[in-house]
């Protein structure tokens, strides 16, 4: 693949520099996003009377090392973006799907996301970036008496570049609930069953998942599947505790796993991939999973187990953290908050459009 550089220069004051570094940061794979974010920072014109004097650093965004960028010194603010040698249609393709999945965060905003609610959870991935452009387009109006909580580093990034208000679960008061929360998934299965934790931070994703009277998720056409683990080939991502490691794989070979490794780092980081808890995720891979087990089987013969039945299972490992699976029930059935299956999941289609899933209608098109 070849590589084709273009450089463009500003003075970029402190605080600009700031979001700038944020936005940069939220950026997963090259692509509109990506330039959007270098655009911005490169058209900033400087404001002596309006803006603090422009900081001397450089920041070099790598498209093809995502999430890693670097500082020095210098007089100008460097953004150098690599542009990738694709073909015309391919390029449309694409400019489709993330339509479409702007599409799909803008249907899942309007229906779930009610002028008169206050606490709202924000996750991970590339489709949050649209719902939370969706949501900073109402307006201070609507969105300055919010409190946005975030999944992670990412999500808190975002939710500070868009000038919402900050905050965190541990600010909450004993039985009170977030109104709502927009997070991806990186596979959702008919049951609204989900795997989530491609990203590492699905610890914190299922805490905020379940502190909301409703968990709405938003993804685009790949992740929909009919039994998880036949399209998102990776594994089930698990958080465990360092120390607890082989242990750990150990358990999981005696349960049927297929394969389960640490994840790496790499490319951003040498070494094993470290969580925001400073824990490490191990990767397991099983058979794909099941909502009901054919009759005269148990959980776990052969290595055949139901997403109940393996989520349960998992979670006892001693130095398991918690664990990627999303199961059980949804707002719907516990409204008060606990519930880890979305009331509804809404998909960016590559033909532009829109499907949204739900338990009473299951998939059908907006």
């Amino acid at each position: 693949m070849s590589m084709n550089p273009h450089r463009v220069t500003s003075c970029i004051p402190r605080r600009s520099w700031s979001a700038a570094a944020a936005a940069a940061r939220c950026v997963h794979q090259p692509g509109p996003a990506f330039h959007s974010a270098a655009a911005a920072a490169a058209n900033f014109k400087f404001n002596p009377s309006t803006s603090a004097p422009p900081l001397r650093t450089t920041i070099v965004l790598q498209a093809a090392l995502p999430n890693t960028f670097t500082t020095q010194p210098h007089r100008n603010l460097h953004i150098t973006t690599a542009k990738m040698s694709t073909a015309p249609d391919a390029s449309a393709a694409q400019q489709l799907i993330e339509k479409s999945k702007f599409l799909a965060a803008n249907r899942a905003v309007t229906e779930h996301l009610s002028p008169t609610y206050r606490h709202i959870g924000i996750g991970s991935g590339s489709t949050v970036i649209h719902v939370v452009d969706v949501i900073s387009k109402l307006g201070t109006t609507i969105t300055g008496p919010m409190t946005f909580y975030p999944t992670g580093d990412q999500s808190r990034d975002l939710i500070q570049a868009a000038g919402f208000r900050l905050g965190y679960l541990s600010d909450l008061s004993p039985g009170h609930a977030l109104d709502v929360c927009f997070d991806g998934a990186d596979e959702v299965d008919p049951a609204l069953n989900l795997i989530k934790g491609g990203g590492a931070c699905l610890l914190q994703e299922k805490l905020v998942a379940t502190a909301a009277r409703k968990f709405v998720c938003v993804a685009d056409s790949r992740k929909i599947s009919n039994h998880l683990g036949t399209q998102w080939k990776k594994g089930i991502p698990i958080e465990v505790f360092p120390m607890a490691v082989p242990q750990v794989l150990g358990e999981l070979e005696r349960l049927g796993r297929l394969s389960a490794q640490v994840r790496s780092g790499l490319p951003g980081k040498a070494g094993a991939c470290v969580t925001d808890n400073g824990l490490r995720i191990v990767d397991a891979v099983f058979k794909p999973l099941l909502t009901e087990l054919p009759e005269g089987k148990q959980e776990g013969e052969e290595g055949v187990w139901t997403v109940d039945g393996l989520a349960r299972r998992l979670i006892e490992i001693p130095g398991v953290a918690e664990h990627g699976l999303f199961y059980g029930k949804s707002g719907l059935e516990v409204e008060s908050g606990g519930a880890q299956k979305p009331v509804a999941a809404y998909f960016g289609m590559e033909d532009g459009s829109v499907m949204v899933q739900t338990l009473e209608n299951g998939l059908v098109k907006a």
